[in-house]
């Protein structure tokens, strides 16, 4: 379900970075701060919010996009941190992008367990009627990849 209309919400995080997130219209998402909106495909919300009502998907979808900037200073030093280590072991360019796709599914990963955290109430009413097998293939390929960078670095 694409939002027809552009939905934006702006909000404060825990460590005072203003962001915006504009949902719609269309398939693009563009989250940020100010006016510098970073266009973006929602993959994930896409699978995750498959078959809800468009109320409870945009509701989801941008709780789950400002999550990510609620978790920045945690998923950041972890991102740089695993990109630094595959600097470092020079790696082929296969293996570095990898590691970079795993970073992005902690992300990921990070980010839905605080928007399932953010209203659980909310989240199981909404899956109520929903089939379980998009999060499970959510689940499961971002936790696969997550430990798939890993075991490049300690490999």
């Amino acid at each position: 379900m694409h939002s027809k209309k552009a939905k934006s919400v702006r909000r404060r995080t825990w460590y005072g970075l203003h962001a915006t997130i504009t949902i719609g219209p269309g398939f693009i998402h563009r989250a940020g701060w100010k006016h510098f909106l970073i266009p973006h495909p929602p993959i994930v919300n896409w699978l995750l919010r498959r078959g809800l009502p468009p109320d409870e998907y945009d509701t989801l979808s941008l709780t789950h996009e400002f999550a990510h900037f609620q978790i920045a200073p945690l998923a950041l030093p972890y991102t740089v941190g695993l990109i630094a280590l595959a600097v470092g072991q020079d790696l082929a360019w296969l293996s570095m992008i990898i590691v970079i796709i795993s970073t992005h599914a902690v992300w990921e990963i990070l980010a839905e367990m605080l928007t399932i955290l953010h209203d659980r109430k909310f989240y199981r009413r909404c899956y109520q009627r929903i089939s379980i097998v998009p999060r499970r293939i959510f689940w499961i390929s971002m936790s696969m990849l997550s430990f798939l960078g890993i075991g490049i670095l300690v490999f």
